[in-house]
């Protein structure tokens, strides 16, 4: 199931990431030219980290494995707290992981893919998961997939249009129903998210690379606190 909504659930199919790879340098000795599709890697968060395990079963939703399964609308009053709040310009993680950002389409539509890598020697649960960034404004697709075996995502999510062509999105993954292997990346292995919509000049592929803020839900609070400062909504499965 892919989405193509904001009120849709999120897509469940993988996603093959694609390394892009520069152009050979001629024979007269000019360096490869960079791929525009492409940014480079940028890291951050620690090598190491704890993380609480969750107990429960798969559908036991009343257990700690099932804390973001279900959720609800966070509707707040007034203009949302993220626009008065200085722009992230550089990838903060509180784990170790690696971003890139590509782009595939073109000037009418296309799909824009945040690739992280985990850099640490623990398996990472996305599990309640935080992420926040900076991108076009108006996507109508967006979506989560991994390069290991994973289960039914969905989201608490919103949009926060800044008037100048590019909005901020806040986005908590959200598993239900399958094992806690499935909510996790191992060292080395990859997982992505995917936005979808209309290109605008107004922002670079590097400055939605660097605009992004992402939060592991280390303690099994849920980020619930954030999610309900800054007013999310939950999408339907």
């Amino acid at each position: 199931m892919h989405v193509h909504s904001a009120k849709q659930g999120l897509g469940a199919g993988l996603a093959t990431v694609l390394l892009l790879v520069g152009v050979a340098a001629f024979a007269g000795g000019n360096p490869a030219a960079a791929d525009p599709n492409s940014t480079t890697p940028v890291s951050a968060g620690p090598a190491t980290f704890t993380q609480a395990v969750p107990t429960g079963q798969p559908s036991q939703y009343d257990t700690p494995l099932e804390r973001c399964a279900n959720g609800v609308n966070h509707p707040i009053s007034g203009p949302d707290p993220i626009l008065g709040e200085p722009l992230t310009t550089q990838f903060t993680s509180n784990v170790g992981l690696s971003e890139y950002v590509t782009f595939s389409g073109n000037q009418y539509y296309g799909d824009w893919q945040f690739v992280f890598t985990n850099t640490s020697s623990q398996t990472l649960a996305t599990d309640c998961a935080l992420l926040i960034f900076r991108a076009p404004s108006g996507s109508d697709d967006h979506s989560y997939s991994a390069t290991q075996q994973y289960g039914h995502p969905q989201q608490d999510y919103l949009e926060v249009p800044r008037g100048d062509g590019t909005s901020f999105y806040i986005a908590r993954l959200g598993f239900h129903d399958v094992p806690l292997a499935q909510r996790q990346v191992a060292p080395g292995q990859s997982f992505t998210y995917t936005l979808g919509g209309a290109p605008n000049p107004a922002i670079t592929l590097e400055q939605m690379r660097d605009s992004l803020k992402f939060s592991a839900d280390l303690d099994l609070t849920a980020n619930q606190s954030l999610i309900e400062h800054y007013g999310t909504n939950r999408l339907t499965n």
